[in-house]
Order: structure tokens, then C-alpha cells, then sequence
């Protein structure tokens, strides 16, 4: 996953997402930046530390590769299916007026 500084959506910080993991964005990663998950069928991973929760990730069992290398190898993570569930305070970030809705 990454956070994007906008409007020119350079890459400002990169997170690997493990299985089962929870992401809360808030304040200035919310309100100033935009973020996105590439759309690709495997990550190349080289050193761990180039993502800004690097220290934080497991042995990588999930995956079935080590993710704490040293040697400068990478590892090739094939992607699984992912769902995602997204809330937000929708009257603090929709521009436009909200309608009522007629009950059925």
C-alpha cells in the first residue's frame, strides 16, 4: 500500500499490508494524501526496511517466504484475494449535497 503526496502523487511512504492486517488512516494521512494498492499479481520485496513498518512485520510465514533478509536478495510475494472494507464520515468528505432517500 502506498500514501501518495498530492497533487503531484509521489510515493511518500509504503506499507506491506500481511494477511489479515487492519490499516486506519487518520489526519494528515487522510486529509492530505492519497493512497492506493497497486494492481499487480506479485510484489518483488527487497529488504524489509523499505517499508515504513518494516520492524513491525512477522517472520513471513503468511506468505511462505522470509521477509528479514540481509543479503540484498528479494523475494517474490504472489498476491492472494483481498477484501476490503472502507468507512468514512461521509458529511465530512463528500462535496456534494445528500439527498433523502424515499423508504420502499
Amino acid at each position: 500500500m502506498h500514501y501518495y503526496d498530492l497533487p503531484a502523487r509521489t510515493p511518500a511512504l509504503s506499507l506491506l499490508l500481511e494477511p489479515r492486517s487492519l490499516i486506519i488512516t487518520a489526519r494528515e494521512q487522510y486529509t492530505a494524501r492519497a493512497h492506493g494498492i497497486d494492481a499487480v499479481v506479485e510484489d518483488r520485496v527487497g529488504a524489509a526496511s523499505e517499508f515504513a513498518n518494516g520492524g513491525m512485520l512477522g517472520s513471513g510465514e503468511s506468505y511462505g517466504a522470509a521477509l528479514h533478509m540481509e543479503d540484498g536478495s528479494v523475494v517474490v510475494l504472489r498476491r492472494q484475494t483481498r477484501y476490503s472494507l472502507t468507512c468514512r464520515d461521509v458529511a465530512r468528505v463528500m462535496n456534494v449535497g445528500i439527498g433523502t432517500r424515499k423508504a420502499d
